[in-house]
């Protein structure tokens, strides 16, 4: 059967395109985390080492999000079955980097509050940029989870037709 024969649902290109702007949202909190990190080991006594930041997470999520996005919409525009494994297996990467920086977030939050010292304003401003990727990466891990769903759908529509 022709690949373009594939029922993908349209919306799995906005959903696509929603990835992308995660990920570049998580690039813009990881530069913001860089600029936050130098201004304060300058100005501060005290320095601020999330443990979010210094993973990684940020820039390894930015890309991962974009490029799972990327083949989202590629796979939605051309339905090829081919573009629909490579979708699948991004978006499960990304759904699983997703997970990783849950428990990453969710441990460096808990070791912020069991803290006793004086907490100074860059290390408010840093828990800040922590629950902010908390939200998103919330946000990536659910469109990933719907996105792998429809295209597993119209994968296996498609292998019971032919």
């Amino acid at each position: 059967m022709p690949s373009s024969h594939i029922v993908l649902k349209e919306e799995t290109r906005m959903l696509g395109a929603a990835q992308i702007i995660i990920g570049l949202i998580h690039c813009a909190l990881g530069k913001t985390w860089i600029h936050l990190y130098i201004n304060q080991s300058t100005s501060f006594s005290t320095i601020y080492l999330p443990i979010v930041f210094m993973s990684g997470f940020p820039f390894l999520a930015s890309s991962l999000y974009v490029i799972s996005g990327i083949f989202a919409i590629a796979a939605e525009k051309k339905r090829s079955p081919r573009l629909l494994m490579y979708a699948i297996w991004m978006n499960l990467n990304s759904f699983g980097c997703a997970i990783i920086g849950l428990l990453l977030i969710a441990c460096e939050i808990i070791l912020f509050l069991t803290k006793d010292e004086n907490i100074q304003w860059p290390h408010k401003s840093g828990i800040m940029l922590s629950m902010y990727l908390w939200v998103f990466s919330t946000l990536e891990l659910i469109l990933a989870n719907t996105v792998t769903r429809w295209i597993k759908k119209a994968n296996h529509h498609d292998n019971n037709t032919t």
